[in-house]
């Protein structure tokens, strides 16, 4: 869900959805059912990828996870807490 501002405003609340990370990423702490908050989708010849934040009960990033989503779930890719979005992403596209 977002929450949409006009010109002037500021956006206040914008929510996520969350997944369950399909199997365990020992490098990053991860167990198979952990939970990680989408922070972007992306189509690939017909295979879409989810890009997973996933944090520490205190909210400091832990790292991020390249979910494939469709046609099977599993994990692609992952890289630690100093990657961003934008990394992710670069990261995918390269392959």
């Amino acid at each position: 869900m977002e929450t949409f501002a006009t010109r002037t405003e500021r956006l206040r609340h914008q929510e996520y959805d969350r997944i369950s990370i399909p199997e365990d990423v020992p490098a990053l702490g991860i167990e198979k059912g952990d939970e990680g908050t989408i922070r972007g989708l992306s189509l690939h010849n017909e295979t879409v990828f989810a890009f997973v934040m996933i944090t520490y009960s205190t909210g400091q990033t832990r790292g991020w996870v390249i979910v494939e989503l469709k046609p099977q779930l599993k994990v692609r890719s992952y890289m630690g807490p100093a990657a961003s979005l934008a990394t992710a992403r670069d990261q995918l596209n390269n392959r």
